[in-house]
C-alpha cells in the first residue's frame, strides 16, 4: 500500500551545507537565547516610553489646570479691585480728609455708641 522512502546515504550527499552545521549548532537553546535578549530590551524600552508618555500627559493636565487657575485669579482680582474702588468712591474715602492707615491704604471707620 505505502512505499518505503528511499534512505539517504551519507556518500550520496556532496554539498558544503553539511559542513555548515559544524559552525553553528541548531538547537533550541541558541534560538531561545537569541530571541529573549531583544525581547527583554524591547519590553524595557517600551515600558520607559509608556512611563514618560504618562508623565507628559499628567504634566499637560497640570499645566492646563494651572493656566485656568491663573485666569480665574486674574478675573477675581479685577472684580475685587472694582468692588473696593466702588465702595471707596461711595463712602468718600478717596477724599483727602479720610483717615487711612499707613501701610495698606484701607480706611478706618470709627463709630460712636450712645
Amino acid at each position: 500500500m505505502f512505499k518505503k522512502m528511499p534512505q539517504l546515504i551519507k556518500n550520496n550527499i556532496k554539498s558544503p551545507v553539511t559542513n555548515f552545521s559544524s559552525y553553528r549548532t541548531n538547537n533550541n537553546n541558541t534560538m531561545k537565547r537569541e530571541l529573549v535578549f531583544p525581547l527583554i530590551v524591547g519590553l524595557l524600552l517600551g515600558a520607559l516610553v509608556m512611563i514618560f508618555w504618562q508623565f507628559n500627559a499628567r504634566l499637560n493636565n497640570e499645566l492646563s489646570a494651572t493656566s485656568q487657575l491663573e485666569t480665574a485669579t486674574a478675573q477675581n482680582t479685577k472684580t475685587v479691585n472694582d468692588i473696593v474702588a466702588f465702595i471707596n468712591q461711595a463712602t468718600g474715602a478717596n477724599k483727602t480728609g479720610a483717615a487711612t492707615t499707613g501701610t495698606t491704604g484701607a480706611t478706618t471707620n470709627t463709630t460712636t455708641t450712645k
